[in-house]
């Protein structure tokens, strides 16, 4: 096992391959023009890739408080930047302003059903008017109908009676004129007689009288029945528009379920209030938008408070090392010279203007954050971008790459050849190769000055 140290980094590699670097002087590679190199015989091992990221501790969770009722603040009984429990009270409300709160919200709710019963009732009134003058009308004109042909009917009988006794008469006066000639005579005197009886018969006749006398009453009845359905015209005529539609109910049967479900709301908004603003979870306050003894309305906003049981990091990486991040990799986060577990729980689809250029966001969500925990702070997080077994590696220091790709250089009978490679994951010190070298080739570079293909190489001791 060895342990390669690289600025303040460390990884520890496995492997069951020879030792990277060598220097027997048996496997020295010489030549007269010989250059000094460096040398790692190619392994199969461990490696590891992470990314350096900054960020800010920020939580995912937060619960804005606003006011469900127009009131009077009683008491603030925390600060912003507070730590608090779920159910610790936080702003409680002057119960005496919550009990004629109260008071009003039950004799509103009284009124809006008086006014309601009050509506339904005059409505049926009115409909019970406006029925009885529609059956009453039916009626009467039925009843005027049946009065008026009585009426004809005994008109017609009086005249022809009338009529009867007048041609009677008639016929009396043509034989009292025959009768003339004889004014002493008895005949003549009957038919005198007989003429003034006629005469007061077509007056005064039991008959004629009792045919009068109904057909006055008749006359009477008639003129009854039509005043009386004159008042019930104007009765129908009154209350025909104050009769309530099926709409205009089904509406004011709406208006007083509406009345109920905002008054059942306000008492239930006025029960809670008497319990104060409580904490649903445990959080840190950010921000108090009340003061105590203040008058408030409904809708205005409380308080904010943020939860630390949702705790994210927030960062921007660059271009090059985001291609390397995915969601559900793991993560060390450093808060307060504390190390915290998490994972990469995010990653923008879009870049943002960080101020030193442009960046993708990515959100870590720690496993387990506690309450040392300082909303705002900046921490440091490591994310691991892959961890790998048994692949072929070599010093990272040992690759180079020009237009055509990756290249290293193997040693091979005293002479450096040039081969091209496919990378993998990479981190500080090593790097993966996926194709163009086999485990056992010994690859050379030298730090301070290049090697070109065919060059004579030795290895250092």
């Amino acid at each position: 096992m060895i342990e390669m140290i690289k600025g303040k980094k460390k990884i520890i590699l496995i492997s069951s391959a020879i030792v990277a670097v060598i220097a027997v002087g048996g496997m020295s590679i010489s030549s007269k023009a010989a250059m000094s190199v460096s040398a790692y015989q190619v392994d199969r091992g461990a490696l590891e890739s992470e990314i350096e990221v900054n960020g800010t501790v920020e939580s995912n969770t937060d619960k804005i408080y606003y006011c469900d009722i127009d009131a009077r603040v009683g008491d603030i009984l925390v600060k912003e930047g507070d730590f608090v429990k779920k159910g610790d009270l936080l702003i409680s409300y002057d119960p005496e302003e919550l009990e004629r709160l109260e008071a009003m919200a039950n004799l509103t709710a009284k009124a809006d059903l008086g006014s309601f019963e009050g509506s339904m009732q005059a409505s049926g009134r009115t409909a019970g008017l406006y029925n009885e003058a529609k059956t009453n009308l039916e009626v009467l004109n039925q009843q005027i109908a049946e009065t008026e042909a009585q009426i004809t009917k005994t008109q017609t009988s009086l005249a022809q009676k009338k009529a009867s006794l007048a041609d009677f008469g008639a016929k009396l006066q043509i034989s009292l004129i025959e009768w003339e000639d004889e004014p002493d005579s008895d005949e003549y005197e009957n038919l005198r007689m007989l003429i003034q009886t006629n005469a007061y018969e077509q007056q005064y006749a039991p008959e004629i009288v009792k045919m009068q006398q109904d057909l006055n009453s008749l006359n009477l009845q008639l003129a009854d029945l039509k005043e009386y359905k004159a008042e019930m015209t104007s009765q129908k005529a009154s209350t025909v528009n104050g009769i309530m539609t099926k709409g205009e109910k089904e509406r004011l049967q709406a208006v007083k379920e509406a009345n109920e479900l905002t008054s059942s709301e306000k008492l239930s908004y006025l029960a809670a209030a008497k319990d104060g603003v409580r904490a649903e979870f445990d959080g840190i306050v950010t921000e108090i938008g009340a003061t105590k003894g203040s008058d408030i309305q409904r809708g205005s906003k409380l308080l904010t408070l943020k939860s630390i049981s949702d705790v994210v990091i927030k960062s921007s990486v660059n271009k090059y090392d985001i291609v390397n991040i995915e969601e559900g990799q793991t993560a060390t986060v450093n808060i307060k010279n504390k190390d915290y577990t998490g994972k990469v729980s995010r990653i923008e689809r879009m870049t943002k203007d960080s101020g030193t250029g442009s960046g993708i966001g990515i959100e870590i969500t720690l496993d387990a954050p506690d309450d040392a925990i300082i909303l705002g702070l900046e921490a440091k997080a490591k994310i691991n971008t892959a961890s790998l077994d048994e692949v072929i590696r070599i010093p990272l220091e040992a690759l180079s790459e020009d237009e055509e790709g990756s290249y290293v250089f193997v040693a091979n009978n005293g002479k450096a050849t040039k081969k091209f490679v496919e990378c993998g994951v990479r981190n500080d010190d090593m790097v993966e190769i996926k194709d163009g070298l086999s485990e056992g080739s010994l690859v050379v570079w030298r730090d301070t000055e290049e090697i070109t293909d065919g060059m004579g190489v030795k290895v250092n001791k």
